[in-house]
């Protein structure tokens, strides 16, 4: 069986600079490993806000799974 492929990307100009812990990517991590029940690969970002940032992120993400 092939593994779902989920990308979380947690948007924090203070986390991506290291200022404090993500907690919500690795929170939506565990909570996605305990309800699906299919093999999963997950790949996790932790980004600055901004437009462009979050496009580049997400495109980026679309172009690892072609």
């Amino acid at each position: 069986m092939e593994s779902a492929r989920i990308g979380i990307v947690t948007v924090s100009d203070r986390a991506s600079r290291g200022e404090y812990e993500d907690k919500g990517g690795p929170g939506s991590e565990a909570y996605l490993r305990g309800v699906v029940t299919t093999p999963l690969q997950i790949t996790r970002h932790v980004i600055p806000a901004g437009r462009e940032s979050v496009a580049e992120c997400l495109r980026a993400l679309v172009a690892e799974e072609a």
